[in-house]
């Protein structure tokens, strides 16, 4: 049996990123929309380093790793982020559009 409304919270979050916007978008004078607090702080702690550990990143910021995964998923949806493999650890850094975002903020 299908439902078409989820009470998943993980859904709720995840799909309010492709919900469309009544504002006007970058070409019409208006910034992107804000990220969640904790993308946020993802992205302004790769700021200082190239490459970064996606849990060293987390641990830092005091995140749960659920909270580390979903803003790290959402930040390469975006396209904010590249993730790629360190040996065993799961790194990621800004891409240019990352960065041109982080100087608007």
């Amino acid at each position: 049996m299908s439902r078409e409304h989820s009470a998943d919270p993980f859904s709720t979050f995840l799909n309010a990123t492709n919900r469309p916007s009544a504002s006007p978008g970058p070409d019409q004078g208006q910034s992107t929309p804000p990220l969640p607090p904790v993308a946020t702080s993802v992205l302004r702690a790769l700021l200082a380093t190239a490459h970064a550990q996606v849990g060293r990143v987390g641990g830092d910021l005091g995140l749960t790793t659920l909270q580390i995964a979903e803003a790290v998923s959402l930040l390469v949806r975006l396209e904010l982020v590249a993730v790629g493999r360190d040996g065993t650890d799961d790194t990621m850094e800004l891409t240019a559009k990352g960065r041109a975002l982080l100087e608007e903020l």
